[in-house]
């Protein structure tokens, strides 16, 4: 019960400091502090242990991974080549109520800090379009701008959870996709039901052929990266690397980017504090593990006789909720309940999804979560009318991850 309350602590001021704009990877390395201190770990051990995650494979590749897809992402926007992607979009499908969920779902397939707010202003115009109101123009925005975060290998959030999970992004995949299916109708029912197919105004006709084109001229960077990393005969932890980097190349010859441009988008685009995340939270985990926290803990919810099912989702959601990141979710909350449902042969299916929508449902309820505060206060919302859209597609989700324990844990 001791060890219960230390954790509890150490959870509570990662909150407080976390709600004082502190970095994520900071408060993680200092929450490590903590846990060494509390739970009696020698600070010698505890320093080893930062040194040796910091210069692990798996922490290096992690940043390395999301420095290029970031680069990727301002290139993109860079060059219109997003503006350029919606637009033949809107003059390719008729239905308005199709478009207006694809614009956020499309922006979603490359995540970059803010991505929620580039696709905003679209979601505005069609929803005009379609008599949207701006609880529902918010709710379309936010939740079909995250479907993809459970399966697409180059969400941060998804390789970061894989890690943890000690799984490969593609393992975590083939156990996750549930839940961008019930996200997915989570969305058309409580988003999209009622609207109409198209509104009064509909935009410009411009011919078929050349919109596929300027599609197909918007998106290929993201195909690529998608077809490499699935497609490239090397090791699969260099291929994402490796798909990223031709990827830019290539860019970067197509688009006449001088590698001057390059070196402005790390000095002035890059947020370098999403990279400390990935130090941060392996950091915490090892030590959490090292000190014996992680045992302590598990033993007394055993003593307390909390069901599993109730703390291995529950942990990562409240850590999504208070903290409004997903990273902060798996990092925090994945650790803990690990060893309460791994078995020899490692986590099953089950258990991945359940451990891994806790974690995704409560980062997409919180009202800290930048894109959902964003996003209402561009469309000047009430709380409420968000949240009666919100909690019945999360509960979607939820149910799905209930459905797929039940069948495979």
């Amino acid at each position: 019960m001791i060890a219960l309350l230390k954790l509890v602590l150490v959870f509570a001021a990662i909150v407080l400091l976390l709600s004082r704009k502190w970095n994520l990877g900071l408060v993680l390395v200092l929450a490590s502090l903590a846990v060494a201190l509390l739970f009696s770990y020698p600070l010698g051990l505890a320093a080893r242990d930062a040194l040796w995650t910091t210069g692990d494979w798996l922490t290096l590749r992690l940043a390395l991974v999301v420095v290029l897809i970031m680069t990727l992402g301002e290139m993109l926007r860079q060059t219109a080549s997003m503006k350029g992607m919606v637009e033949a979009l809107e003059a390719l499908i008729a239905n308005g109520r199709i478009v207006i969920a694809a614009l956020p779902a499309l922006i979603g397939f490359l995540p970059m800090v803010g991505g929620a707010m580039f696709s905003a202003p679209m979601v505005d115009e069609v929803g005009d379009r379609l008599e949207a109101n701006g609880a529902r123009k918010t709710f379309v925005n936010y939740w079909f701008r995250h479907i993809w975060e459970p399966i697409f290998p180059i969400y941060p959030s998804m390789m970061l959870g894989a890690a943890l999970l000690g799984l490969t992004t593609t393992q975590l995949a083939s156990a996750s996709w549930p839940l961008v299916i019930a996200s997915v109708f989570g969305g058309l029912f409580f988003g999209l039901w009622g609207l109409p197919r198209q509104g009064v105004s509909p935009p410009e006709p411009t011919t078929r052929a050349h919109s596929l084109r300027t599609l197909a001229a918007s998106t290929w960077p993201i195909v690529l990266v998608i077809v490499l990393s699935l497609a490239l005969p090397i090791p699969e932890e260099l291929t994402l690397v490796a798909s990223l980097l031709v990827t830019i190349g290539l860019m970067m010859k197509v688009k006449r980017i001088k590698p001057g441009e390059i070196w402005t988008i790390w000095r002035e685009r890059i947020p370098w504090q999403t990279v400390a995340v990935i130090f941060g939270a392996l950091i915490f985990r090892r030590v959490l593990e090292s000190s014996g926290a992680v045992v302590a803990v598990s033993d007394a919810l055993t003593y307390l006789h909390v069901p599993v099912i109730a703390v291995t989702f529950g942990v990562p959601f409240i850590a999504g909720l208070l903290t409004g990141l997903m990273a902060a979710a798996f990092s925090i909350g994945f650790p803990v309940v690990i060893p309460l449902v791994i078995s020899n042969g490692g986590l099953t299916p089950g258990w991945t999804i359940w451990l891994f929508a806790g974690g995704f449902v409560g980062t997409m309820l919180s009202p800290v979560h930048l894109c959902l505060a964003l996003t209402r206060v561009y469309f000047k919302t009430e709380w409420g009318p968000i949240y009666r859209l919100l909690a019945p597609a999360a509960l979607m989700t939820t149910t799905a991850a209930a459905v797929v324990l039940l069948l495979r844990g």
